[in-house]
């Protein structure tokens, strides 16, 4: 059975660097905006296949439901039923990658 350090690791294909600005209150109606750096990651579920980003790198599903049925997957013994090794292949990642916007 697969570890969850393994779950986390294996289903990530790219990470990139996005800015976002963040709103700080202070005191008052004093509000102040920074830009801060946020990193963004490519992943793949494990449950339905399906690719998504997650600002958590600890992530392995896109949906709440299939982070469900994967721990009850697990309870069983059982692996999620994703195969990774065929999803994260060089041609399948390539057209992901673009539509996702990541280099």
């Amino acid at each position: 059975m697969l570890k969850t350090e393994e779950l986390y690791a294996k289903n990530t294909i790219a990470a990139k660097t996005v800015k976002k600005k963040r709103n700080f209150y202070g005191i008052g109606d004093v509000v102040i905006v920074k830009e801060i750096d946020r990193t963004s990651y490519l992943k793949i579920c494990w449950m339905c296949g399906k690719a998504y980003e997650s600002y958590k790198i600890n992530s392995f599903a896109c949906q709440h439901r299939c982070s469900q049925n994967i721990i009850a997957h697990r309870k069983r013994g059982l692996d999620p039923i994703a195969n990774m090794t065929e999803l994260t292949k060089p041609k399948n990642v390539k057209s992901i990658k673009e539509q996702f916007d990541y280099r």
